[in-house]
C-alpha cells in the first residue's frame, strides 16, 4: 500500500476515533464483498459504504464512493414507512 494510502486511512482512523455508535472504520477488505455483506445483515446493520481503493477521500457525493444498504435493516424500514 502506497505512504498517501496509508496516511489517509490513518486520518481516517483518527477523525472517525469518537464517531457516534454505527460508524466505524473497517480495515480494507479485497474480494468476496457478498459475503462481508451477507455478514453485514446478520448482524442487522444498516449496509456498507465503500469506495475504490485507488479513489481520493472527497466530501459530497461521489460515484467512487457506493453505499449498499441492508434491505432488512430498521433504517431500510423507516424510509419505506416515511418514518425517519
Amino acid at each position: 500500500m502506497c505512504s498517501a494510502m496509508v496516511e489517509r486511512k490513518t486520518a481516517l482512523k483518527w477523525v472517525l476515533r469518537k464517531a457516534r455508535e454505527g460508524i466505524q472504520y473497517v480495515e480494507h477488505a479485497e474480494g468476496h464483498g457478498d459475503k462481508l455483506f451477507v455478514a453485514v445483515c446478520n448482524l442487522g446493520l444498516e449496509g456498507i459504504v465503500s469506495k475504490r481503493l485507488t479513489s481520493a477521500y472527497k466530501s459530497g457525493p461521489s460515484r467512487t464512493w457506493i453505499k449498499v444498504k441492508n434491505p432488512k435493516s430498521p433504517a431500510a424500514s423507516r424510509a419505506i414507512d416515511g418514518t425517519f
